[in-house]
């Protein structure tokens, strides 16, 4: 039918907007976005050098944009460190009828993985963290210690049902978490070196085999090759 015939101008379809699950899509890969900007400067220039305008230019969004996510170059520094922390759930992935020792094995290789997807981030959480505000400190601690409850958990379990020696848990449970750290903080020695398995099954081999028991070293054997 015409405009002639009706005498109505046809009107313009609408533009259909994003819906809320679409927009807050987009709204978390602008935000990442930005922070991978912000760490790959934090990391090549420092915390301080480093200015909102340098970020917005590295991100290729507008500084005015910038503050819609985060309110100064702090709240960048804090989400970045926050973020890593609460991925580690996603690197491991534990069962309720999950042995102690695969547990173990799990959370050593899982944190390995998440450094070696994030080194950068886990080099400034040293650098840079003292910048931060104390209860913005106070949450990366709370993190951390998180992931800390993990190793303590499968190590004391371990010891419990006679898979591992008595060892002192809390010097063995930062032994494992800063074996993970190491990755990053000394990745230019280690890359060149090993891959990350063979680095995560070498940690094994120094911080699980030796504190094995009979029956331990029994169940660890089929772990350790199937992960190999």
């Amino acid at each position: 039918m015409s405009v002639e015939d009706t005498g109505r101008i046809p009107s313009r379809p609408r533009s259909r907007r994003p819906g809320p699950k679409q927009g807050a899509k987009r709204s978390e890969r602008r935000r990442n976005q930005i922070v991978r900007a912000a760490v790959r400067l934090f990391s090549e220039k420092g915390y301080y050098p480093t200015t909102m305008a340098d970020i917005a230019d590295a991100a290729k969004v507008s500084k005015g944009l910038i503050y819609v996510y985060f309110n100064d170059k702090n709240d960048v520094l804090f989400y970045a460190l926050r973020f890593v922390l609460d991925m580690y759930d996603s690197y491991v992935t534990p069962t309720l009828d999950q042995d102690p020792l695969a547990m173990l094995q799990m959370a050593l290789r899982g944190l390995c993985r998440l450094v070696n997807d994030h080194i950068q981030e886990h080099m400034l959480a040293y650098r840079s963290s003292k910048d931060l505000t104390p209860p913005q400190r106070l949450e990366i601690k709370t993190g951390e210690l998180k992931i800390a409850r993990l190793f303590r958990a499968c190590l004391e379990s371990c010891v419990q049902n006679r898979i591992m020696i008595p060892v002192n848990v809390e010097i063995m449970v930062y032994q494992y978490v800063m074996f993970g750290h190491t990755w990053a903080l000394k990745n230019w020695v280690f890359r060149d070196k090993c891959t990350l398995d063979e680095y995560a099954a070498a940690g094994e081999q120094h911080l699980i085999a030796p504190f094995l028991t009979a029956k331990g070293k029994r169940l660890f054997e089929p772990l350790r090759i199937e992960a190999s």
